[in-house]
């Protein structure tokens, strides 16, 4: 089952919250966006929320046996990934930068899960303002 991630329901707590910088869901739904079969995670960097979803980021989603540990990585790397959008961050073409875009999972197994020294840069001054 595919489902399309709505950010309004996110904005919508977020509001509700007091002293909140940004808001991520971790869902286990599959998800697709627009003109994409599916998506790791989508950001809507206008209200400051993100969702990922854990469901391609399962081995078990390959036919694989369990991997918690590997589950974590992935999942940690797709959190910085769409939080980064959230302040503004693009792509960016360092394969090894966390906002590498991810086609498909071997990419997100590839790229580190932190930012390079650009797009670190990007993310602090967009924090400062």
């Amino acid at each position: 089952m595919y489902f399309r991630p709505n950010p309004e329901g996110l904005a919508r707590f977020k509001a509700s919250l007091t002293q909140v910088e940004r808001v991520l869901g971790v869902v286990a739904l599959d998800l697709y966006a627009a003109d994409l079969n599916f998506v790791f995670g989508e950001a809507d960097s206008r209200e400051g929320v993100a969702v990922v979803s854990v469901a391609r980021l399962k081995p078990e989603f390959y036919g694989l046996p369990p991997d918690d540990a590997l589950l974590h990585l992935r999942l940690l790397k797709e959190a910085v990934h769409e939080l980064g959008h959230t302040y503004g961050l693009g792509h960016c073409p360092d394969l090894t930068c966390v906002m590498h875009f991810s086609n498909e999972l071997k990419e997100t197994d590839q790229k580190g899960e932190s930012f390079c020294p650009e797009c670190a840069l990007l993310w602090t001054v967009a924090r400062a303002l």
